[in-house]
């Protein structure tokens, strides 16, 4: 494995992820607790005086209604960690069927999984004079191509021959800016497979980012919210850090083509 110099896609995301995770985790938002969280704290309902209002028994605990509550009417699902909701409320102690593990604990997601090639061959159309290819974020999505998850160092050694021979090859590939601190004069930013980042959406995976380094001379303003086509040299190389995959994927000598 080739260490790359200059810059990496973890971190540019490092440097535009402090700006736009601001308020994921506001300590000024007071703790939730479910209803039956409360009763079984002891706590008291404050009564409500009424004329003539009669004696009330204490209403039946949780537990004793026998009536499934769907963890989706309790919370949402945590989208920053992949945490399901059982794991976070303890739903499972009311009944819920026990989630698998692997919806438990999000490092051992895939753990199960069998690596092995599901998309053994690929063609590609040219696009564009100088025999550039079209490609989309569904042809790099190891996940789909190979059934890997987690993403481990070795990705590129077992990828399918198809996919390896784009190394080197000029690409045309759309997706969307990763927010960055310039607005104007960008040489190097990143591409997201999509605009869902950040705390309110999907947690993006290795391959779902591109770094991309502009032609030489060349720069480009922030587009913000909107897709646009990045057309240049393509190149596979795995960059990780304690076995932890940083960057994969990578677009030099880079045009912009907003229409």
């Amino acid at each position: 494995m080739r260490r790359r110099t200059g810059w990496t896609v973890a971190g540019c995301l490092a440097a535009g992820v402090s700006a736009t995770l601001i308020g994921c985790n506001d300590p000024s938002i007071g703790e939730y607790r479910t209803y039956d969280q409360i009763h079984g704290s002891g706590e008291q309902t404050p009564a409500v005086d009424k004329p003539g209002a009669l004696a009330t028994t204490q209403p039946p605990a949780v537990d004793e209604l026998e009536v499934a509550i769907p963890a989706s009417a309790l919370a949402p699902v945590n989208v920053v960690d992949g945490s399901s909701v059982s794991a976070v409320l303890n739903v499972a102690d009311r009944g819920t069927p026990t989630p698998p593990a692997d919806a438990l604990d999000p490092q051992n997601a895939g753990a199960n999984r069998v690596v092995q090639i599901l998309i053994p061959e690929k063609e590609f159309r040219t696009e564009g004079a100088g025999g550039t290819i079209r490609v989309s974020y569904d042809d790099l999505d190891l996940l789909k191509v190979l059934n890997m998850e987690p993403v481990t160092p070795n990705a590129v050694e077992v990828m399918p021959t198809w996919l390896k021979e784009l190394d080197g090859r000029k690409i045309r590939i759309r997706g969307f800016m990763y927010p960055t601190f310039e607005p104007t004069g960008i040489e190097k930013f990143v591409l997201a497979r999509d605009n869902q980042i950040c705390c309110f959406g999907r947690d993006p995976k290795v391959y779902d980012l591109i770094a991309i380094e502009m032609k030489s001379g060349k720069t480009t303003n922030y587009i913000p919210n909107r897709p646009f086509d990045v057309a240049g040299t393509f190149r596979i190389e795995m960059f990780e850090d304690g076995g932890k995959p940083l960057g994969l994927y990578w677009i030099s000598d880079a045009e912009i083509f907003q229409k």
